[in-house]
C-alpha cells in the first residue's frame, strides 16, 4: 500500500513517516470506527487543528506530527509545538472532548536516535496530560494505532525514559 508516497522502500530507508502520512492513517482509523473526520479545521477556540473526529457527542481534537530525518532537535521543537497548538485548543474539559497529540512511533519504539524518544522523556513527570485530559496517539509503520489515555501518559513516557537510561548505561 502507498499513502502519499509512503511505501516499503521508504520504511527500509529509515526515513519514517511524514505528517501527511500519519494524518492519513489516523483519519482512516477513525473512519473505520464510524467517526466523521475533518482535516485542517478551525475549532471553537479559534485555533486550527490538523484533524477533528466526531461521532455523536464524542469529539477528538488532534494535532499530528511526523518523523524528521535531519536532527533530533526537530523532534523536540515539533513536539513542543504540538503541545502549544493543543493547549490553545483547550477551552473546556468534559468527558466528550478528547485533546490529542499524534506522533509516528516506530522509530521511537525501535530506539532510533532520530525519534521522539528524548523529548518524550522530558515530559515523563509532567502533570499536564492528566490535568488537561491530553491523549497521545501513536501510529506505527504497520499502520496500527494506539491511544495512550491521559492518566497513563506519564507512566508510558517513564517507560521510554527507562529504556533510554538503560541504553546509555545510566
Amino acid at each position: 500500500m502507498s499513502v502519499n508516497g509512503w511505501s516499503l522502500t521508504k520504511k527500509l530507508m529509515g526515513r519514517g513517516m511524514n505528517e501527511a502520512v500519519v494524518q492519513t492513517i489516523l483519519k482512516r482509523w477513525f473512519e473505520k470506527k464510524g467517526f466523521k473526520t475533518i482535516e485542517d479545521i478551525q475549532v471553537n477556540s479559534g485555533n486550527n487543528v490538523d484533524l477533528l473526529a466526531k461521532q455523536g457527542n464524542e469529539k477528538w481534537i488532534i494535532e499530528v506530527k511526523g518523523d524528521y530525518d535531519k536532527n533530533s532537535a526537530q523532534y523536540n521543537v515539533n513536539f513542543d509545538t504540538a503541545m502549544g497548538q493543543i493547549l490553545k485548543s483547550i477551552i473546556k474539559l468534559d468527558d466528550e472532548t478528547k485533546y490529542c497529540i499524534c506522533i509516528p512511533f516506530s522509530k521511537t519504539e525501535n530506539g532510533e536516535k532520530l525519534s521522539y524518544r528524548l523529548i518524550l522523556k522530558k515530559y515523563s513527570k509532567s502533570l499536564v496530560f492528566e490535568m488537561l485530559h491530553i491523549h497521545i496517539i501513536l501510529v506505527r509503520d504497520d499502520e496500527s494505532v494506539e491511544v495512550i489515555h491521559p492518566n497513563e501518559v506519564r507512566n508510558f513516557f517513564g517507560l521510554i525514559s527507562s529504556e533510554i537510561k538503560r541504553e546509555v548505561g545510566i
